[in-house]
């Protein structure tokens, strides 16, 4: 079953959605305060056990979340950089189609300024 990307709503896979639902969780201010309780709690109990116990665990926390937190920048940089290159694909097609029309509207205001000169022909020099 495809999942959704959040924000822009394109499809992403089962990796980068969870990643996102996590986030969500962890990323409220409700998150924020149980952490700063549970690590009060730990100090004002103060036993070495349930601090290196909180140590371990604050730890495990922050790397599991940058984890997480990375899995769906990497996913993000990557669908990013599929779109950058269609736009260079377009831009590229673009720059191509106007050097094309630039070239023909020379070629046109040559014609219409000497008319009885060809292109195979020499232009004549300016009186200065």
């Amino acid at each position: 079953m495809p999942h959704k990307h959040p924000i822009t709503g394109d499809e992403i896979g089962l990796g980068e959605h969870l990643s996102w639902v996590i986030q969500t969780a962890i990323r409220r201010w409700v998150f924020v305060g149980i952490v700063t309780i549970a690590t009060a709690a730990c100090w004002a109990i103060h036993t070495g056990s349930v601090l290196t116990w909180w140590n371990y665990s604050a730890s495990y926390m922050a790397v599991f979340i940058e984890l997480v937190v990375g899995i769906s920048m990497f996913q993000q940089t990557k669908a990013d950089a599929q779109v950058i290159r269609k736009i260079l694909a377009m831009e590229t097609n673009q720059f191509a189609e106007l050097k094309e029309l630039i070239n023909k509207v020379e070629e046109d205001i040559e014609v219409f300024h000497y008319p009885d000169i060809t292109p195979e022909q020499e232009l004549p020099e300016p009186h200065l």
